[in-house]
């Protein structure tokens, strides 16, 4: 295995294998320390240096790529040495190797330190050996100890000998918050090392060190579980990914390695983690294994169950950490590796036991927090504890309401087990629709008996049935007809205004607005609303707003509609999917950075809580951000790590809804067969729920393709196609953003009036500049153009503004002012840097101004290895025509290949992006 990583190996089926565990990692994550360090090293005028951090941070191997940094190039002799607790029971033990074997007889008292100094810089090859060292000594030398703060007093008192004398580099490595011997500390006491502590990996290095590692992209989840279970310790985390990858736990799903499951520890490394937590008595084991059931644990229940004696201990041994907690001091131990080791190591009686002592100590407090009452049914059902299956059902609920899906089902099969009934079934389909089993959901909804009136857990169910019909199971037209039956049968006024209101939100998410404006008004009439019933009607008014443009109404609906969300709404996913409406709301509305903080908020929730479909959801929302600004590199990351996330079809988000608008992206960066390939299967996995959101993932990305392939007039007719049905649709806001397709592609296409009539009725901020932009591109007015570009600039639309800047210098050109021309392109090569890989048509002509529009068009297939036979073929011309545009594409270029002519096309990103 080389440093650069591993790849999974094919196996015989086609499939995936999980590679053997490493042999070595790359150096990757210190960087910018390892910098620091030469410098310091350089300039400092000290002859050492002392590395200190906690075990496993990774001291030993960044003093090594600092040796390396800073040999001599003629050639330097090192000297290393490795400290061991075994050597320093040994007078100069450490040493040993680098030291003569006898001492020479000398007159008098011998000075040892001075023998053993001149021994160590004598030079190897002369002849006069120890004997002659002052001739012999090497001025080049570097002596490297590891872990010196195990060093015998003799081996740190020559080092520090050495260090006075001079003539010698010292390079250190010690563990942090343990003794170091009086000479270590001399060294750095009398200015003769510089003491440098190296913190823990942070997750940004984690994540590039894993991606460096595995090859490919890792998933966001998985380098959060990673990062806080290794604590950035990279040799934690090294034994963690071996485990991983040995039982296949840790292994790709589409391209982005994830670990979705639990932990599962090697010997290895459980090995090490008992040693770090070291011999326990009885009475201190059992309150860590309690601490390591049930944490965290407020200190007084802790001090309860063990004693305020024991956790004194716990903490003087540095293996519990405690934080406040409003009014409450919670306990956890030190790193979560400890809890995964105790627990693995519990036998099944004591952890039995351990668990409903943690129920009643929890349950003698009153449960006042709210997370108290799922944990507690935790561990009475781990106990083994069924008699109460009320509780067990009240239990599932707040587990729900925590969207901590996995547990609800367990909760709530065990209760329906124990005679939990009707509540305990209705309870068990809504976990298991939203964990992403929706036929078994609906097996259980089935089950259920209708009551012979429609009291309120009747109308629950009916919903809770209709959500899983159409989230989980793509059946859009049976919960509709569930819906409008229970409505036309139900005699109580709040019910059928509750199912009116519910329907309301089906039908504005199947973008049906007549249907969806009678159910509305139906609600509205059967009585005055109920919370959940304004909650519904507002959900739905904001996906109405949001697809005719009016931004600012359907901001305005989602903001009151949190405000009131109740607090146990029987649809736990209301305010995550008002929340979602918002990111999307703020993405075509601005700011775009408010956007981006409630997408990353979302995803937050979802990693909290561990809800895949939240988070596989908030990552196409960040996506879809990250496009608005002409960010396409990030972008695709969302959008895989999305499509990973939602591998599974029944989940809570549609999966072709993603690869639909990543093949938009694809598109968007050149890569037409990629595009394809994602759109081919966004159709086969297409669905018929979530009509609201096919125009954009549907038909969005083929006039992208189309313009990929060097089609570009074929694609400005494909996108007004486009623009037609979503009119037709009343889908004013995806009509807009294809109408402007055709601009962003530079087409003269009659589409500025059009756009002039949506700005007018719509209050979307984008809309405006989009009908500024294509008026200006319709009159040639280069300065009016200029103006838009600032627009989407000032919007915080990147890619936008480059497309603009590039059609003003092109304007400016045809009005021969060659100044203002040249300030425009440089102004788009300035904001294309920040667009990560951007490939469409306008940037890519104001970077290659030398090229005609069809050599353009041929060089860019021909870059991304597009045969003479196949872009003939795509562009309707000959293979000769093809070669002879090649012929004069490399005289203008000066280049000889096609892989040098990506190099010509690529945008230079030096730039970092903001």
């Amino acid at each position: 295995m080389t440093d650069r990583g591993i790849r999974p190996t094919p196996s015989a089926d086609g499939g995936r294998q999980a590679p053997a565990p490493l042999l070595s990692w790359p150096f990757t994550g210190r960087e910018e320390t390892l910098t620091e360090l030469t410098a310091l090293l350089a300039g400092s005028g000290r002859p050492g240096l002392l590395i200190a951090g906690p075990a496993g941070v990774g001291k030993t191997r960044l003093a090594r790529e600092l040796l390396a940094a800073t040999a001599d190039p003629e050639g330097s002799r090192v000297l290393a040495a490795a400290a061991t607790e075994s050597a320093a029971r040994i007078p100069f033990g450490a040493l040993a190797h680098l030291l003569p074997a006898t001492l020479s007889a000398v007159e008098g008292r011998p000075n040892l330190l001075r023998f053993l100094a001149d021994a160590l810089l004598a030079d190897p090859g002369s002849a006069g050996g120890a004997g002659n060292a002052k001739s012999a000594a090497n001025p080049a030398q570097t002596l490297f100890v590891d872990d010196a703060h195990l060093l015998d007093d003799g081996s740190a008192a020559l080092v520090l000998h050495m260090a006075v004398r001079g003539g010698t580099r010292l390079i250190l490595t010690a563990c942090s918050g343990v003794p170091v011997p009086d000479a270590i500390e001399a060294l750095v006491r009398g200015g003769y090392a510089a003491r440098v502590d190296l913190p823990p990996l942070g997750p940004d290095s984690v994540g590039r060190l894993l991606e460096s590692v595995l090859g490919g992209q890792v998933q966001t989840a998985t380098v959060r579980r990673l990062w806080q279970y290794s604590g950035g310790n990279v040799l934690w985390l090294q034994q963690l990914v071996d485990a991983g990858l040995a039982s296949g736990t840790l292994a790709p799903v589409a391209d982005v390695w994830c670990w979705p499951g639990p932990f599962r520890l090697g010997t290895h490394l459980s090995d090490l983690v008992g040693q770090r937590i070291g011999r326990l008595s009885p009475a201190v084991r059992h309150a860590a294994e309690l601490l390591a059931l049930g944490e965290p644990l407020g200190v007084a229940v802790l001090e309860h169950l063990a004693g305020a004696a024991i956790v004194d201990e716990l903490d003087l041994r540095g293996l519990i950490v405690s934080e406040d907690d409003g009014r409450r001091v919670q306990v956890r131990l030190a790193h979560p590796l400890y809890g995964e080791v105790l627990r693995q190591r519990m036998p099944p009686h004591r952890r039995r036991r351990y668990c409903r002592d943690l129920a009643a100590a929890i349950q003698r407090t009153g449960m006042r927090r709210r997370e108290d009452l799922a944990r507690v049914g935790n561990w009475r059902l781990a106990a083994g504890d069924l008699t109460d299956p009320r509780f067990l059902v009240a239990a599932a609920e707040h587990a729900i309401a925590m969207t901590d899906f996995t547990l609800a089902a367990r909760l709530a099969e065990a209760a329906r087990e124990a005679g939990g009934g009707a509540a305990a079934r209705r309870t068990l389909a809504l976990a298991l629709g939203h964990s992403g089993d929706g036929a078994q959901a609906e097996q259980v909804h089935h089950s259920i008996q209708p009551a012979p009136t429609a009291d309120d857990d009747q109308v629950m169910s009916v919903v809770l049935r209709a959500a899983t019909m159409y989230i989980s199971l793509d059946r859009p037209a049976d919960a509709l007809d569930l819906l409008h039956r229970t409505e036309e049968t139900t005699t109580d006024e709040a019910a059928r205004a509750e199912v009116a209101a519910f329907q309301a939100v089906l039908l504005a998410a199947q973008a049906d607005w007549p249907a969806y404006t009678q159910a509305v008004t139906r609600a509205r009439q059967h009585t005055a609303p109920n919370p959940r019933t304004t909650v519904r009607l507002l959900y739905a008014a904001c996906i109405d707003h949001f697809c005719h443009g009016r931004t600012g109404a359907a901001t305005q609906a989602i903001e009151t509609a949190l405000t009131i969300v109740p607090g146990a709404d029987d649809l736990p996913m209301m305010r995550i999917g008002l929340l979602g409406w918002l990111a999307n709301v703020q993405a075509f509305s601005g700011p775009l950075d408010a956007a981006e903080a409630t997408a990353a908020a979302l995803y937050q929730q979802g990693a909290d809580s561990g809800w895949a479909a939240n988070e596989g959801s908030a990552q196409f929302y960040l996506g879809r951000i990250a496009v608005r600004r002409g960010r396409l590199r990030s972008a695709r990351r969302h959008m895989r790590e999305a499509a990973a996330t939602l591998r599974d079809d029944t989940t809570w988000f549609p999966k072709a809804l993603i690869l639909g608008e990543w093949a938009t992206v694809e598109a968007m960066t050149g890569n037409a067969a990629a595009a394809q390939r994602l759109l081919d299967q966004a159709h086969l996995a297409r669905v018929e729920s979530y009509r609201v959101f096919h125009i954009p993932v549907f038909q969005a990305a083929r006039p992208w393709i189309l313009a990929a392939r060097g089609r570009v007039r074929d694609a400005a007719r494909q996108a007004m196609r486009a623009a037609d049905d979503a009119r037709s649709e009343q889908a004013l806001l995806w009509e807009a953003e294809l109408l402007h397709l055709p601009v962003r592609l530079g087409q003269s296409a009659p589409v500025a009036r059009r756009l002039a009539e949506l700005a007018a009725v719509t209050d979307a901020p984008h809309i405006t500049v989009y009908a500024r932009h294509a008026a200006a591109l319709a009159a040639r007015d280069a300065s009016a153009t200029e103006q838009a570009s600032a627009a989407f600039d000032t919007a915080g639309m990147r890619l936008h503004a480059a497309e603009a800047a590039a059609h003003a210098a092109r304007l400016w050109v045809r009005d021969g002012a060659a100044a203002a021309a040249q300030q425009a392109a440089d102004r788009c090569r300035q904001l294309a840097r920040h667009c990560e890989g951007v490939m469409t048509p306008a940037v890519l002509a104001c970077w290659t101004p030398g090229l005609t529009d069809r050599e353009r068009d041929i060089a860019r297939l021909a870059a991304a290895g597009t045969s003479s036979r196949h872009i003939a073929d795509q562009l309707g011309i000959t293979v000769r025509t093809v070669d002879n545009h090649l012929y004069r594409i490399y005289r203008k270029t000066g280049v000889a290949s096609r892989k040098e002519l990506g190099k010509v096309l690529a945008i230079d990103l030096t730039e970092a992006a903001d």
